[in-house]
């Protein structure tokens, strides 16, 4: 009994160790295959990597020897057209060395049928001749239009004050000259008066030429109202220096009286000198109450 085990052992470990040997051959075939179809791929891989370098220190010649292929540089692609040939061409990024032989190829231009004569007659080149350029200016056409004249009314309204001058006869008299100015009508006709009388005389026109103010220069309106009848008219301290003397005083005294009592508003003129009442100006001339027209 003893002998029919050993044998049946023996006979089961050689049916595996056939089977592992088979296995093993079978496995070294399907190595050997992939090797035949991979070679080129595998030595590649083995000599960029430097595999057994790094494994068993040195590598052997038929990895060394192996040559590794690389793609193709600077191909030319040609992509046929109907009417042209166009040239493609893609670089790689080790640069290009020039190639031997190389033909460039130029896309073909169509040329246009020359045209026909019935009498087939050769045609003529003709020479044409490049003209300088002028610039060009758009004009618009000009329309002519007829237009209706029209009456323009005026909506300023127009006054006139009455300003009081000086007129000095040939025998040397003075005499007052009362001369009327067209304005354009405001709120304030009193002052507008004034500060006309103020400006003097306008030598430009006929009937002032020959007119003269005794007023002094430098004289300025600061203020102007009424009340009750009279006219507040405050000046500054120009007023108060008068070179023509007592005459100076009382025509000029005169001349803004008679200027400022044109209005049928004003009766008389209290004179104010820088906001204040003076009761003389000049040389005693009296100026502490409201002058009218009867003081001179």
């Amino acid at each position: 009994m003893a002998n029919k085990k050993e044998k049946k052992r023996s006979s089961s470990k050689r049916k595996s160790t056939g089977l592992a040997l088979g296995v093993f051959i079978l496995g070294i075939i399907v190595i050997f295959i992939l090797f035949l179809i991979k070679k080129d791929d595998m030595l590649t891989n083995l000599k960029e990597t430097n595999f057994f370098d790094r494994v068993f220190g040195s590598t052997p010649e038929f990895v060394q020897n192996h040559e590794v292929e690389k793609p193709a540089e600077n191909e030319d692609v040609l992509i046929g057209t109907t009417d042209s040939e166009l040239i493609i061409q893609i670089e790689s990024d080790t640069p290009s060395l020039p190639k031997k032989n190389e033909v460039k190829v130029e896309p073909v231009i169509p040329v246009e049928d020359e045209p026909k004569t019935e009498d087939k007659k050769t045609v003529e080149p003709v020479e044409t001749k490049t003209e300088p350029k002028v610039e060009e200016k758009t004009t618009t056409p000009k329309v002519e239009e007829t237009l209706e004249k029209t009456t323009v009314v005026s909506t300023v309204k127009y006054t006139d004050l009455t300003v009081c001058f000086i007129q000095v006869d040939a025998d040397g008299s003075i005499l007052r000259k009362m001369i009327k100015r067209s304005v354009p009508k405001n709120d304030s006709p009193l002052t507008t008066a004034i500060n006309l009388l103020l400006e003097g005389p306008d030598t430009t026109k006929n009937q002032e030429r020959d007119l003269l103010t005794l007023i002094p220069a430098g004289t300025k309106l600061l203020s102007a109202r009424v009340q009750d009848g009279v006219a507040y008219l405050n000046f500054n301290d120009s007023f108060m220096r008068n070179t023509e003397g007592v005459e100076g005083y009382i025509y000029s005294l005169q001349q803004i009286v008679y200027t400022a009592t044109s209005f049928s508003t004003v009766k008389s003129v209290q004179f104010m000198i820088d906001g204040q009442k003076k009761d003389y100006l000049g040389d005693g001339q009296w100026i502490g109450s409201p002058l009218s027209r009867s003081s001179f």
